[in-house]
C-alpha cells in the first residue's frame, strides 16, 4: 500500500477531481476522515489509504474505475444483507448481490464464488468486521464483536453518492439541496493539521455581538458537522480548555510550523456522547427528558429517532411519549422547536418552562396587525 501511496502525484490528483464530479470526491473524501471509532490508528490509516487508492489513485482505464467502484458496492451490500439475514447461504447472497446490482445499472458484475469469498475477506481485512461461515446453519453472519456504526452510515453514503453520480439524466427528478455552508473550504486544511498534530491560526468572528474578529492559535482534536455546519474542536494553545469554532466564522487559517502532543485521554466522540449537536460543556448536566407528541410526529422520531439515547415509553394512534438523557442546549431547544405544534414536555420543569418562555415571546411578536 506505501508503494502506492508514493505514486500519487499531486497533478494527477487534480487532473483526477477536475474530471469528475467534485462534489462526489469532496463529501466523500471529508466523510471518510471523520471516521473516528476504528480501534487504532494503525487500521484507520489503512482505511484511509484503502479508499484513496479506490477513487483517488491515477488508473489506466475507466473500467479499472468502475471495477473499484463496484467492488466497494459489493462489500456495502454484503454487509447490510448479512447484517439484516443472519445465515443468509451463498445462493441467497449471490442472487441478492444479483438483483440489487442490477437495479444500480451494474450488469457486468461477475459474480463468481472466488469474487465474492474475496469481498468477504477484504471486509474483514479494511473494515475490521468479521463474517463468518457457520457450518451448523450453513450460512455466513456477523461476528457479535465487529459491529460496526459510523462504517455502516460511511458506506451508506458512498452508495447513495455513487449512485447519484453514476445515473445520467436525473437532474430533473433527482433534487438534493443547492445551498451550501459557508467556511467548508477550510475542511481540507484542518484534516491536515489534525493528521499532523499541527497548531492553526484563524481569525474568529463571534455572531450576535458587536466585538471585532479577535486571533486564535489552536490545537485542533476534530471536526464535527452538525445541522448542516462545520466546526473544528481544539485547544486553545497554552490553555487547558477545549473550544468549538464554527468553520463559517473563521477567516486567514494557517497551518503553523509547530507541532503539539495530543492528550490520549481527551475522547472527542465520548465527550459528545450526552450531547444534541455542538455544545458539549460540562456545564450542561446529562439530564433526563420526558417528551411526548402526536402520532404524526412519532412516525418521524421513529425513523429518525432525536438522539441515540432515546426510549420509546407510549407509542399509541394518539401519543408518542420518548425519553432522553443528555445535555439540555440551545441545539436541543431550536430541534424541539421545529416540532412545537405536538409538543409537550413532560420532564424536566426547567425545560417545560424554557420552551414556554420562547413560545410566549414569539407569540407577543407575532400577534395579528
Amino acid at each position: 500500500m506505501s508503494i502506492l501511496v508514493k505514486r500519487v502525484k499531486r497533478k494527477q490528483i487534480l487532473s483526477f477531481i477536475l474530471h469528475r464530479n467534485k462534489t462526489f470526491v469532496f463529501v466523500f473524501c471529508i466523510t471518510l476522515e471523520t471516521i473516528r471509532p476504528l480501534p487504532n490508528k494503525t487500521q484507520r490509516l489503512y482505511v484511509f489509504v484503502f479508499f484513496y487508492s479506490l477513487f483517488l489513485f491515477p488508473v489506466k482505464s475507466n473500467r479499472s474505475t468502475m471495477s473499484r467502484i463496484h467492488s466497494l458496492q459489493r462489500c456495502l451490500l454484503i454487509i447490510q444483507k448479512i447484517e439484516s439475514t443472519p445465515y443468509i447461504n451463498f445462493a441467497e447472497l449471490t442472487s441478492y448481490l444479483e438483483q440489487e446490482l442490477h437495479i444500480r445499472g451494474i450488469y457486468d458484475t461477475g459474480l463468481s464464488r472466488s469474487t465474492i469469498q474475496r469481498d468477504i475477506q477484504d471486509i474483514r481485512t479494511e473494515f475490521s468486521i468479521d463474517i463468518i461461515y457457520c457450518r451448523r446453519n450453513q450460512g455466513y453472519y456477523i461476528d457479535g464483536d465487529s459491529r460496526y456504526s459510523n462504517i455502516e452510515r460511511f458506506l451508506d453514503s458512498v452508495d447513495m453518492l455513487s449512485s447519484l453520480n453514476s445515473e445520467a439524466g436525473i437532474h430533473s427528478f433527482v433534487l438534493p439541496e443547492k445551498h451550501r455552508p459557508m467556511g467548508t473550504q477550510h475542511l481540507q486544511s484542518l484534516i491536515k493539521a489534525i493528521k499532523r498534530n499541527s497548531r492553526i491560526s484563524f481569525s474568529y468572528l463571534v455572531y450576535g455581538t458587536e466585538q471585532p474578529p479577535f486571533s486564535r492559535v489552536l490545537e485542533p482534536y476534530a471536526v464535527k458537522e452538525c445541522r448542516g455546519r462545520w466546526y473544528v474542536i481544539g485547544r486553545t494553545k497554552g490553555r487547558d480548555d477545549m473550544k468549538t469554532y464554527g468553520l463559517d466564522r473563521i477567516n486567514d487559517l494557517i497551518i503553523l510550523n509547530e507541532t503539539f502532543t495530543k492528550d490520549d485521554t481527551i475522547d472527542i466522540p465520548e465527550k459528545f456522547k450526552h450531547s444534541f449537536g455542538i455544545y458539549s460543556s460540562d456545564e450542561f448536566p446529562v439530564e433526563d427528558v420526558i417528551l411526548s407528541f402526536d402520532a404524526r410526529d412519532g412516525s418521524y422520531l421513529k425513523s429518525l429517532p432525536l438522539h441515540h439515547s432515546q426510549e420509546i415509553i407510549t407509542d399509541t394512534k394518539d401519543k408518542f411519549v420518548i425519553r432522553l438523557q443528555l445535555r439540555i442546549t440551545l441545539d436541543l431547544v431550536m430541534e424541539l422547536m421545529s416540532r412545537s405544534w405536538s409538543l409537550e414536555v413532560i420532564e424536566p420543569l426547567s425545560l417545560r418552562k424554557q420552551i414556554y418562555d420562547i413560545c410566549k415571546s414569539a407569540l407577543e411578536r407575532n400577534m395579528p396587525i
